[in-house]
């Protein structure tokens, strides 16, 4: 994505427009990485997210609002402190390079008037968001670098702010550039201005070719043609708010694949009224499994390390039971010894008997211990039956213990994927306590209110489905009603989903629906078609185990039925 000094100065002048003149009323950090500005501006409420993930770098209007933490970051306490209440004067390109600075008048503590500026790099992994005071020094930073050698850059509090070095040729700068192109002698030009050319990226410098009308396998460039490139840049520089400006996203398929200022060539593109909306539908689904990957990736390590544990225990005990198929072995050893008592002598190393269990009475020879009587010798097979037969009950149990919390466990990790709060975090950080995986479990914090399962209206009916276990526990045996409709998908992990009804009888259409739903949400969901049973919710009863949402259930009907989630039923999205 072109997110370069075109783009962001685009941007910048979209956001001044709007922005100028508003009031910052609240500020949040939902990430580590984001802040959201909830500002009311121009008569119109907005929320500008800004965000320094070194993998999706942005910033943007949004109407996306998202999960706050139970206690706010130092980072976010001190926006608090200087920008709440403040009043945006400018929002600006800096530096000529992908920084936004937004300038605002507020009040400190004994109520006089400062100037503080937060000022957002967009520069992939050394993406930062810095508060300024009206020194020019640093307040605070998301990101505090002590010496970054990369950068040459220091930021710390109390340090003065100085912009990143830049060893490209700034845009400003004619008669660089100039000289730049009079030198250029290769076959890819878009390739040469994005290397040389601070600020812009392969697409744009692409883009300012064709707008040049050159080709861009010219070996090398005229007068003329060196006018007609500095024009391009020119004109892509200040695109905003020229007649060209027009906000689009490039689609492939179904999905926003890029954003641009104008179309970028040839494609299907998508336009919107502003490039805030743009940068939003790009990046929303790269932010959302960014930012899930990020979230689960402890949970996942924990949750791997767990599976991969009871794999090598179950795989020893299986070792083990295989030698307990001996067990008859032994227990014939010692009764062909004890009949045969007497034709043996102590110091004998084997007996030759008649083996009377073979329907043939074959002869079979068996191994004597010399330095035992032949008593103690047949007590020694018994007793390696008995430790045997012992062996064979408790390694049984154990394997059919291990293959059940397998089981069990493996359900989690399909909760894993779902999961998207907090809240949801903390319910599978609690499971995996529950069956071992974890050690020590945090304390639960009180503050986060436990996950809601997903809602759907389906025909009138309010229909709720688990999203992890211990919701399926609670949404079964907490919130459904003896008389309302339990559904789950057959011999696969799945969500419990409840149709409330009191009792009442369920359209078959409803039915439908909602079992499309549940094999949906369950191992089944890539399948073309799956089973779902249903029943009364007073006909499922909890297992024996006892893990949570581990169930049994009784006169139940099935239906047959392909995979839908029908997101257009959920309640909220």
């Amino acid at each position: 994505m072109p997110n370069d000094y075109v783009t962001i100065k685009a941007l910048a002048g979209e956001l001044s427009d709007m922005l100028t003149g508003g009031k910052i009323n609240k500020i949040y950090m939902p990430e580590k990485d984001e802040v959201t500005l909830a500002i009311r501006a121009k008569g119109k409420n907005h929320l500008l997210a800004i965000s320094t993930n070194p993998q999706n770098p942005r910033i943007h209007l949004t109407s996306v609002r998202k999960e706050n933490p139970p206690v706010a970051p130092g980072f976010c306490m001190y926006l608090r402190k200087y920008l709440t209440g403040a009043t945006i004067t400018s929002v600006e390109i800096a530096g000529e390079d992908r920084i936004i600075a937004i300038k605002a008048s507020s009040r400190n503590e004994m109520h006089d008037e400062i100037s503080v500026t937060l000022i957002a790099e967009m520069m992939g992994r050394y993406s930062n968001l810095i508060a300024v005071d009206d020194g020019g020094s640093i307040g605070a930073a998301i990101k505090q670098v002590p010496f970054d050698t990369a950068t040459k850059r220091c930021i710390l509090p109390g340090i003065k702010y100085s912009s990143p070095a830049q060893s490209k040729i700034p845009p400003s700068d004619i008669a660089r550039l100039t000289a730049a192109l009079e030198s250029y002698n290769g076959a890819n030009l878009a390739g040469f201005i994005a290397e040389k050319f601070a600020g812009y990226s392969k697409a744009s410098a692409m883009q300012a070719v064709r707008m040049s009308g050159l080709d861009n396998a010219v070996s090398s460039l005229k007068e003329a043609e060196i006018r007609a490139v500095l024009n391009a840049l020119t004109l892509l520089d200040n695109i905003y708010p020229s007649p060209g400006y027009a906000p689009c996203c490039l689609k492939k398929g179904d999905e926003y694949a890029d954003y641009f200022v104008c179309p970028y060539g040839e494609g299907d593109y998508l336009f919107f009224p502003t490039l805030s909306e743009c940068i939003e539908r790009a990046t929303s689904a790269k932010e959302r499994n960014e930012r899930h990957r990020e979230h689960t990736k402890e949970l996942n390590r924990y949750y791997k390390n767990f599976i991969a544990k009871e794999e090598k225990k179950l795989e020893k005990s299986r070792a083990r039971l295989k030698e307990c198929e001996d067990l008859d072995y032994y227990k014939k050893c010692g009764d062909l010894v004890t009949i045969n008592l007497y034709a043996i002598k102590r110091g004998d190393t084997t007996l030759r008997a008649q083996d009377v269990y073979d329907p043939e009475c074959k002869d079979m020879e068996i191994a004597l211990d010399p330095s035992l009587s032949p008593q103690q010798n047949a007590q020694a097979y018994y007793k390696k039956y008995a430790k045997l037969k012992r062996t064979l009950v408790a390694v049984s149990e154990q394997i059919a213990e291990t293959e059940q919390t397998l089981d069990y466990a493996r359900d989690i990790g399909r909760a894993i994927a779902m999961c998207s709060s907090s809240a949801e975090y903390a319910e599978i950080e609690s499971e995996l306590a529950q069956i071992g995986a974890i050690k020590k479990k945090r304390a639960h914090d009180k503050r986060i209110k436990p996950a809601k399962p997903l809602e759907y209206t389906v025909d009138g009916f309010k229909v709720m489905v688990g999203k992890n276990n211990l919701q399926n526990e609670r949404l079964t045996f907490k919130l459904a009603q003896g008389g309302d409709i339990w559904m789950h998908s057959k011999d696969a992990h799945g969500s419990h989903l409840i149709i409330f009804c009191s009792g009442a009888e369920v359209p078959d259409s409803v039915l439908t629906a909602c079992a499309e739903i549940a094999a949906y949400y369950s191992q089944a969901a890539q399948a073309d078609k799956a089973v779902v049973d249903y029943t009364r919710r007073k006909r499922v009863k909890r297992h024996p185990s006892g893990k949570p949402a581990l169930v049994t259930y009784t006169d139940y009907k099935s239906l047959i039925v392909k995979p839908n989630a029908h997101e257009e039923l959920l309640c909220s999205k």
